[in-house]
């Protein structure tokens, strides 16, 4: 795959391979490997120790090994699917926006005043085009709020004829 280097022994490029073809971290790949080989997850200081003879000797242990070859058989047959090999509670989640949290209060605070330039825009009946009763579908429930929190009553429909 894109790994290989000729200072590095195969068995360590298989692990490289396959951990970049799960898109998982090396360790998480011996973790795995070694669930599906033993049935039972691994401790800690277990895997701390094995992870520490792969990293400093090139030491890749036989349960390692052969799910990295099992892996990187089933994507060069095009047979991958890494729900059914366990991997992925192991993949790596995407990792955040650089800037969203300043993109998502720029785009709120843009909302919040767009909504207040609406709030200025009136209607004169000489000049715009001619509109229904309460501008429209949702504006009767926007005037009988308004109406309400300033402690008037909304006008009717026959009174707002009257002024065009």
């Amino acid at each position: 795959m894109g790994f290989v280097d000729a200072k590095i022994p195969d068995d360590c490029n298989a692990v490289l391979d396959a951990a970049a073809v799960l898109d998982m971290r090396e360790i998480d790949l011996f973790r795995l490997a070694f669930r599906r080989w033993f049935g039972r997850d691994v401790g800690d200081s277990q895997i701390e120790r094995v992870f520490a003879a792969y990293m400093f000797q090139n030491i890749v242990p036989p349960w390692t090994r052969h799910f990295a070859r099992h892996v990187l058989a089933r994507a060069a047959d095009g047979r991958l699917d890494a729900a059914e090999l366990g991997a992925l509670k192991y993949t790596r989640p995407p990792p955040p926006p650089r800037h969203g949290r300043f993109y998502v209060g720029i785009t709120a605070a843009l909302m919040v005043l767009y909504c207040v330039a609406l709030l200025n825009i009136s209607y004169d009946p000489g000049t715009s085009a001619p509109m229904p009763c309460y501008g429209g579908p949702g504006f009767r429930f926007i005037s009988d709020l308004a109406h309400a929190v300033s402690g008037t009553e909304p006008p009717s429909c026959e009174a707002l004829k009257d002024l065009r």
